[in-house]
């Protein structure tokens, strides 16, 4: 079973919510973790609490959909901890409305980060893992809106339908080398972004959240136990998710029912 001490991790928008979870994770399991985020205020604030926990930590200003940010990151990252292990490709922004009410550069904005972005950590670090041949694991961060079209989310959600595509096809990619990958598809969780959510909605909807988030540190432990046992799909809850998969999966074959009837 896969260990993590004094292996390295790369992760993303890491300076806060699932990204700074994550770092958590791996610094509790004995790793090395280099923390890259866009918001330089966060990114401090963040690299003394993870310090708190170990001194293997380094913070990086990075922006994902810039390549020359993310190859500075990468020597200096191999300079500090040598080979890298686990890539998080964690950043990603919103951009939820119906399709017609999103304008075009949000669209154009919201897929370069969260799905380019990405791409770019994958062609930068992946060679790299390849080369240097030790055990190695890529997490994307998708969400649930990437496996389940549900609501108005127009720009975000099909970048996250996107990200489990692509993830899928560098699973066959990978398949036969040193390499695993998984693609972390959260629904709630007690982020930035969901606490200004809260602020915005009524109090029914706000007890809805409540009762389906689950924390950062959650999060970040599901998705070490995930590169532990090469699970592809990181599930973050089972009860409402769960559901919404389920329903899903019934639509597609009923679909398929009707169009080509089962032959008993």
């Amino acid at each position: 079973m896969e260990t993590f001490n004094n292996k390295t991790a790369f992760i993303t928008g890491g300076a806060s919510g699932i990204g700074l979870g994550i770092a958590k994770a791996f610094l509790n399991s004995g790793a090395n973790v280099a923390i890259g985020d866009i918001n330089k205020e966060q990114l401090s604030i963040a690299e003394k609490e993870l310090k708190t926990i170990s001194g293997n930590v380094i913070s990086l200003t990075i922006d994902t959909t810039d390549l020359s940010t993310l190859e500075s990151a990468s020597k200096t990252i191999s300079d500090s901890f040598g080979n890298l292990h686990y890539l998080c490709n964690n950043a990603g922004i919103p951009g939820g409305a119906k399709i017609l009410e999103t304008p075009e550069e949000r669209w154009r904005l919201v897929h370069e980060v969260n799905f380019m972005g990405p791409l770019n950590g994958i062609n930068l670090f992946l060679p790299q893992m390849l080369e240097h041949g030790e055990s190695s694991h890529i997490v994307n961060t998708s969400s649930f809106s990437g496996i389940h079209g549900h609501g108005n989310q127009s720009a975000y959600g099909s970048s996250k339908f996107a990200l489990v595509g692509m993830s899928e096809f560098l699973r066959n990619d990978l398949k036969d080398s040193n390499v695993s990958v998984s693609v972390l598809c959260p629904h709630v969780v007690d982020t930035p972004i969901i606490g200004g959510l809260k602020k915005r909605v009524s109090e029914n909807v706000l007890k809805m959240i409540k009762d389906m988030e689950v924390s950062p540190i959650t999060v970040g432990e599901q998705v070490l136990n995930a590169i532990r046992t090469k699970e592809f799909y990181i599930f973050c809850d089972g009860v409402h998710t769960r559901q919404m998969l389920e329903a899903r999966c019934e639509s597609l074959l009923e679909a398929m029912d009707r169009q080509f009837p089962r032959r008993d």
